[in-house]
């Protein structure tokens, strides 16, 4: 019994004739005859009754079409998705922390929009974390913030932020100082391996001087809340502090000569097969 047998039978014992059926079907009544004997015989037993000018269900009959309705409109229905189940591929993505509080959000909201049927997963780690799901195949797309080396890696960047220098108000006395000065000071920063961090060591490092931290977190917001309770300076994504620093709970420390960004880069694994669902979120960034 297959997929065609099922068809020609429902459709028999829907018109109750074999040549209607043939009709409806675009097939010869022939074709529907040798359909059904296969049929009964694989059954071993009569699956309709020949009247004069119709065929009825026998009671086996009747027990086969229960059984093979509720297959046929499964097949039916994934039949009919088939086409579109390409773009219904669920989509993995590694995010770094900072695009993840800034801009995940709202692009997948948008595609969303369009595309309401695909599932998403996401997943927030350091930079390098994040690379490395993408590299060994766990993630579809990874959102990548500082220097990557390209390799097998199809690279685009997505945005820039500004890094920016902030303490309490009360904690600092000026909106300006040297290099040594700030690192004179409680530095409350990312942990090692952010793309923040090694952006601010790599510049500190060039100067001449070392880093040393009295805080290390994850967490950025918990790195606010330390500054705006005065234990320190910290590093953060300048758009992560703009509404602390125009409520005057934070305040910008400027340093000569010393600005710092990172790129958010969007990050595909050249060799791994890229979906349909996957291609229309790529349409987005």
């Amino acid at each position: 019994m297959n997929f065609k047998h099922c068809i020609i039978f429902r459709e028999v014992a829907k018109v109750e004739n074999f040549t209607k059926a043939a009709n409806n079907l675009f097939i010869t009544q022939s074709a529907v005859s040798h359909a059904i004997r296969e049929l009964e015989n694989e059954a071993e037993t009569k699956l309709f009754e020949r009247l004069h000018k119709s065929v009825k269900l026998t009671k086996t009959g009747e027990l086969l079409l229960q059984e093979i309705l509720p297959i046929l409109e499964n097949l039916e229905n994934v039949e009919s998705r088939i086409k579109n189940l390409e773009y219904e591929t669920p989509i993995h993505i590694a995010s770094c922390i900072t695009f993840a509080q800034i801009w995940l959000p709202q692009l997948i909201r948008k595609f969303q929009e369009i595309s309401p049927n695909t599932k998403i997963n996401v997943e927030v780690h350091s930079a390098l974390k994040a690379l490395k799901l993408l590299k060994q195949g766990k993630v579809d797309i990874a959102f990548i913030e500082g220097k990557i080396i390209q390799g097998s890696l199809e690279i685009r960047k997505f945005s820039s932020y500004e890094l920016c220098i902030v303490s309490s108000p009360s904690y600092c006395s000026t909106a300006e100082l040297s290099l040594s000065q700030l690192l004179g000071m409680d530095l409350l920063l990312r942990e090692r391996g952010s793309a923040v961090r090694e952006t601010f060591e790599s510049a500190v490092t060039l100067q001449g001087y070392k880093v040393h931290a009295s805080w290390e977190s994850v967490d950025s917001q918990s790195l606010i809340e330390a500054t705006k309770n005065s234990l320190g300076v910290s590093i953060l994504p300048k758009i992560l502090v703009e509404q602390e620093i125009e409520k005057g709970n934070l305040m910008q420390i400027f340093i000569p000569d010393f600005k710092l960004f990172n790129d958010i880069t969007v990050v595909i694994n050249k060799n791994k097969y890229k979906s349909a669902s996957l291609e229309k979120l790529c349409q987005l960034i």
